[in-house]
């Protein structure tokens, strides 16, 4: 998509977020899709949890190596402040890959108390009683949602589920199994690595330009490298799927830039915790 035809849809894009109490937890939501009755959706800020130190508070990674292993009790705390059963809950595998698989109910508990899934980054399902997962810090996380169908999504985008468009995968899936019109889906990007502080190499922004053709998803960096704009490439991704731009929504928060309520591991490496992002049908 070149640069003129992005702008142009862009302006029709729903920007911002709303930050939502819940109980002790702060959560991110997209207004486009808060004004939905048919879901719950949200992305976890760090305010609200039991953990300590670098880790402080709402720690939700199920890999790194927190002293204490709080993310358990984390979780039960978010399902508490969100009203979720946490037995509802399953969590992507995540490889940074493009992988989306379609899940059921019978599903519910995968990654916790049951086996993780196949390696995947995004899963889809038109059941009740599950609630899709996933984990971030940095990368997008990727809500769906066909109101007439009444299907969910959700996908863990870092550059590499990007680049290899995750997003466009999981539209396609959401269409070839349940029966979705592209133009009737809801897609919003949650928090992620913001253009400003996204350093890569130059090849690999060269690559961007190349697989979405707008020229100003990369910015000039130091000598050799180029700043990336991931959350507009996962826009264009979601144009090129057939959705309609009135129907996109960014949430315009950078993880590497705010500190006080997120996570991010470019800024912070080992010493960094992860957010999760959760859907489900109502």
């Amino acid at each position: 998509m070149n640069e003129a035809a992005y702008r142009e849809k862009a302006k029709l894009f729903s920007y911002g977020h709303i930050l939502a109490q819940g109980g002790r937890v702060k959560m991110f939501k997209s207004p486009l899709l808060q004004a939905e009755s048919g879901i719950k959706h949200g992305f976890s800020s760090r305010i609200g949890g039991v953990s300590t130190g670098c880790f402080s508070e709402l720690n939700l990674s199920l890999t790194r190596d927190e002293p204490d292993k709080k993310a358990p009790d984390n979780f039960r705390i978010l399902c508490a402040s969100e009203g979720l059963s946490h037995e509802s809950l399953a969590v992507v595998n995540y490889e940074h890959g493009n992988v989306v698989l379609p899940v059921t109910a019978s599903d519910a508990g995968r990654g916790f108390e049951k086996a993780p899934f196949a390696p995947c980054d995004g899963i889809v399902t038109n059941e009740r009683d599950i609630t899709l997962v996933t984990l971030h810090a940095d990368c997008s996380a990727y809500f769906l949602y066909d109101r007439r169908k009444k299907v969910v999504g959700l996908c863990h985008a870092g550059w590499k589920g990007t680049l290899a468009r995750i997003g466009q995968n999981a539209v396609e899936l959401m269409h070839s199994r349940y029966g979705c019109e592209p133009g009737d889906i809801l897609a919003a990007v949650g928090p992620c690595i913001s253009q400003r502080n996204f350093e890569v190499d130059e090849s690999l922004g060269l690559r961007f330009l190349a697989e979405f053709g707008c020229e100003s998803l990369c910015r000039e960096g130091k000598p050799g490298k180029l700043m990336l704009d991931i959350e507009a490439a996962a826009a264009i991704s979601f144009l090129d799927a057939g959705i309609s731009p009135e129907n996109i929504s960014l949430m315009n928060v950078c993880t590497y830039g705010t500190p006080e309520l997120l996570y991010s591991y470019r800024r912070d490496n080992a010493n960094s915790g992860a957010m999760a992002a959760y859907i489900c049908l109502i």
